[in-house]
């Protein structure tokens, strides 16, 4: 058993699978970034979205007031887990052309990690972060159809503070296919350029 001394100095990474599917292509994603991520000494935690109870924010404000979200539900437990993490990873299918509206819900909520006080934006989301977002599609040409899908998040993203993100869309992408495509790899080796810094 690993002493809570040498489990708090292992670096983290928080994985989350915005596909309603748990063992899908974005989960596949994640699985092999996590391979990359532990041979660098990552300790990895995947968070499939589809099993938690998510709401939209509801644009209430209080969490400007409060310091924290007024919706309680799974979202409450993400917020220290994104603040702990050194590195967050997310995997995204492509839905009409965009993230999932699972996947949308989860990133509105970070808004409650937002402060802005005499004009100054401060963002409490936490250690330095390196990040990865791969979008995943069933579209042969997907990797130029949703470029602008994949800029956006990784635009929002780097607004959080997070400024080492690596991105990429797989195309064509099912399960059991995606490991070894040139796509992947190219992710990977960015991922593993941003793990050295």
């Amino acid at each position: 058993m690993m002493s809570s001394v040498l489990l708090r100095r292992m670096k983290k990474m928080l994985m989350i699978n915005g596909s309603p599917r748990s063992n899908g292509s974005s989960s596949e994603i994640l699985d092999i970034i996590a391979e990359t991520a532990s041979a660098k000494g990552f300790v990895c935690e995947k968070i499939d979205l589809g099993k938690l109870k998510i709401s939209h924010c509801k644009a209430c404000m209080s969490c400007k007031s409060t310091g924290k979200c007024a919706t309680d539900d799974d979202m409450t437990a993400l917020y220290e887990k994104i603040q702990d993490a050194d590195a967050l990873a997310f995997s995204v299918p492509v839905y009409f052309g965009m993230e999932t509206g699972l996947f949308k819900n989860f990133l509105d909520r970070i808004y409650a990690l937002v402060d802005r006080k005499d004009g100054v934006r401060t963002v409490r989301f936490g250690k330095k972060k390196i990040g990865v977002i791969v979008a995943s599609c069933g579209a042969p040409d997907g990797n130029m159809i949703y470029h602008g899908m994949v800029s956006h998040l990784v635009m929002v993203v780097r607004s959080f503070g997070v400024d080492d993100i690596s991105s990429g869309i797989i195309p064509s992408a099912s399960p059991g296919k995606i490991r070894g495509t040139q796509f992947m790899n190219d992710v990977l080796s960015s991922f593993e350029f941003h793990l050295s810094l």
